[in-house]
């Protein structure tokens, strides 16, 4: 096999990410494929693999080290192409990843995500106090209300953004970004208009500093530590990640315990034991990792693995939901078991030294949200649940809406 005779072409609209992976796994554990047009690189399909390159001292995240890109040979109007290229921790290497990493984890280290679970809990109850108040009947859509509006809040509050337009317009922008149906002029617009709005929030900060991450990111800056280009693109990778990932970790958990009744009455019943949230949490993120592709690792030289060469300068894909259904690794992988014993043993969060820094304060958000939910309303889908269309994404994993009823739940 070579890169340069892809074997598959991938769906850019992400619309049945389970049976591309599947497809993808019947080729082989790494395949070339065509990503976008003009763009192509090696899909890895199997965990070993995965976690192989992942680790590997000669695959690098720096589009430096992508050929295709250093000869000018990506359109300038493929998705996704800004955060591949912004500079941000996420496509940095070793000294310089680990300087844009440190001042972000030193905010999220377990201490100071548990201490968030009040607030977090208070967010929750005024969601569903919200969601309580609407008339008999309506048809909620907790992707767009409850699974939305906890981590946008969150994230939107830690670091600083109190502005409820810069928050919706945040919000705007990231689904047009991240959408692979948005038209590339309207790409660049909402890429401009999330750069300006982080401009004016760094203005804002560095005239009133606060208790934040951004005022905490400025200081980087003001000791030589980052760039200015470099503070700008954590503040932009941080507000995208911790929004939307989360959000679809809400909408597939959802989606799939309303799918599993028989299991749903179990781990209210108890049956599970007393605290099964977590586990379930798991079990969302393995059968439908939120970002259902990784992209990108580049080879610096030569890499031979499960009888292929990935050759330097080429490109590798993670396809993260293939991996989280890996039957080499998962017994009954496309079977959503609440108490399955290895759920965590995914790779929803990565692998390595890329490992999501948000990842502990994504699974409280959940294991919060996710009870609070159940256990204060019986829900009932609204339309068949397995005839949602998803989001039109290369890598954002979720159904594009969660239609339901809300009943008050009833205690005997």
């Amino acid at each position: 096999m070579a890169l340069d005779r892809p074997l598959y072409r991938l769906d850019p609209h992400g619309s049945d990410f389970t049976g591309e992976g599947q497809a993808l796994q019947e080729i082989g554990p790494i395949v070339p494929v065509e990503v976008f047009d003009e763009v192509v690189a090696w899909a890895v399909t199997r965990q070993t693999i995965a976690d192989l390159l992942l680790t590997h001292p000669e695959m690098k995240k720096s589009p430096a080290y992508w050929r295709a890109y250093t000869e000018g040979r990506i359109p300038a109007s493929t998705p996704l192409l800004q955060i591949l290229t912004t500079p941000t921790m996420l496509i940095m290497d070793d000294v310089d990843h680990t300087r844009l990493r440190q001042p972000i984890q030193r905010a999220f280290t377990a201490r100071r995500v548990k201490d968030l679970r009040p607030r977090i809990e208070e967010i929750v109850r005024d969601l569903l106090d919200a969601l309580a108040a609407a008339d008999p009947g309506t048809v909620a859509d907790l992707r767009s209300t409850y699974a939305f509006q906890l981590p946008v809040t969150v994230i939107c509050e830690l670091y600083g953004v109190d502005d409820p337009a810069v928050r919706r317009q945040l919000a705007v922008d990231t689904r047009l970004l991240l959408s692979s149906t948005t038209p590339p002029d309207q790409r660049l617009g909402a890429q401009a208009s999330i750069f300006g709005l982080m401009a004016q929030l760094i203005a804002a900060k560095r005239a009133e500093p606060g208790e934040d991450l951004t005022t905490a990111l400025i200081a980087e800056f003001d000791a030589g530590n980052i760039s200015e280009a470099e503070l700008a693109g954590s503040l932009f990778l941080m507000l995208i990640a911790g929004q939307e990932t989360t959000q679809n970790l809400l909408s597939n958990v959802v989606r799939r315990l309303l799918q599993s009744p028989d299991q749903l009455t179990r781990i209210l019943d108890g049956h599970l034991g007393e605290n099964p949230w977590p586990g379930v949490v798991e079990e969302g993120l393995r059968m439908d990792a939120p970002a259902a592709t990784t992209m990108f690792l580049y080879a610096a030289s030569d890499v031979s693995v499960a009888g292929v060469t990935i050759r330097a300068g080429e490109a590798v894909m993670i396809y993260t939901a293939a991996i989280g259904r890996d039957d080499e690794v998962f017994p009954h992988p496309h079977a959503f078991i609440a108490d399955r014993a290895d759920a965590n043993q995914h790779r929803a969060f990565g692998y390595g030294a890329h490992h999501c820094l948000g990842a502990p304060l994504a699974r409280l958000e959940a294991s919060i949200a996710l009870p609070a939910l159940f256990e204060r309303f019986t829900v009932t889908p609204a339309e068949p649940l397995d005839a949602l269309e998803e989001i039109a994404s290369l890598s954002s994993n979720a159904p594009a809406r969660v239609p339901v009823h809300l009943a008050a739940r009833t205690t005997a």
